[in-house]
């Protein structure tokens, strides 16, 4: 007996195994994709077209753009505003910094400046400070600034670049940046005693006792009033006492002509609206 196994007919070919062409095109187009991912940072296009400094005055322009690390024709990509801040921030003479991209072309820094109030005696040299009492350089001599001293201080804990950390320092920086105009001019220096009493004094030599700190701004608040009813009078001053509350305390000077009468007692007119008691220790 004989079984009959039947052959199947002839099929198409297999086709080979690998690679298809689509295949083939789909995968060269990942990787050129891929590639221009990786190029698009580096590209011409997102470089920086403007750098702008803006408020600035003391501290030149070309040392902040070194220091912050940036300049025209840069990367966008490399840009990183938090270390630009960061590094300004480290020199003491700036305050504050702002730094805003506008993708992708253009950069901004703004910079708020420290300015120096005064220049604190440290042993035999004078460092600047501003009014939050952050040395800011070394200086000769004061110069127009009012000379700080404070009799509690320490010259070994002035560095530049940080803040004083005396009580003293902080309250004297603190009185000269509060002066107005009109008495910036005229204010030669301040000075915080060992007791931690402050005293300013003019440059006509007239010495203005201020006390401790609670309180010290509402009496220099009234200082210019004062010194306005003073020069009306064109009266020459000792010192003037602002120490206790509800009193103003005058000293003429020896030498002046117009010292005050019998019980050493004056009045200021009342037409200026202030009645301060002038007294004579």
């Amino acid at each position: 007996m004989s079984v009959v196994v039947p052959v199947p007919a002839a099929g198409p070919p297999e086709a080979p195994r690998g690679l298809s062409t689509r295949r083939l095109l789909r995968f060269c187009a990942a990787i050129a994709a891929c590639c221009a991912a990786a190029a698009f940072p580096g590209s011409a296009v997102l470089s920086l077209r403007s750098v702008s400094v803006t408020g600035n005055a003391a501290v030149p322009e070309a040392q902040i753009l070194r220091r912050a690390g940036i300049a025209p024709g840069m990367n966008v990509f490399r840009v990183n505003t938090r270390s630009i801040r960061r590094r300004l921030l480290e020199d003491p003479r700036i305050e504050g910094v702002a730094v805003a991209l506008e993708f992708p072309t253009r950069l901004t820094v703004a910079i708020r400046e420290r300015p120096a109030v005064a220049a604190l005696r440290a042993g035999g040299a004078y460092v600047l400070v501003g009014e939050d009492a952050v040395a800011i350089a070394q200086a000769p001599d004061p110069g127009a600034l009012p000379a700080l001293v404070a009799d509690r201080l320490d010259p070994a804990t002035v560095v530049v670049g940080l803040r004083v950390a005396a009580p003293d320092v902080r309250l004297g920086a603190w009185i000269a940046g509060a002066l107005p105009d009109v008495l910036r001019r005229r204010a030669a220096g301040v000075h915080v005693d060992g007791a931690g009493e402050a005293s300013l004094e003019l440059r006509d030599g007239t010495a203005v006792r201020l006390g401790g700190a609670a309180g010290i701004a509402d009496r220099l608040s009234l200082l210019p009033q004062v010194l306005d009813v003073l020069d009306e009078r064109s009266l020459r001053i000792e010192s003037v006492d602002l120490r206790f509350s509800g009193s103003i305390i005058i000293r003429p000077a020896r030498s002046s002509g117009r010292a005050a009468g019998a019980g050493g007692r004056q009045e200021n007119s009342r037409s200026r609206g202030m009645n301060f008691g002038m007294h004579r220790p």
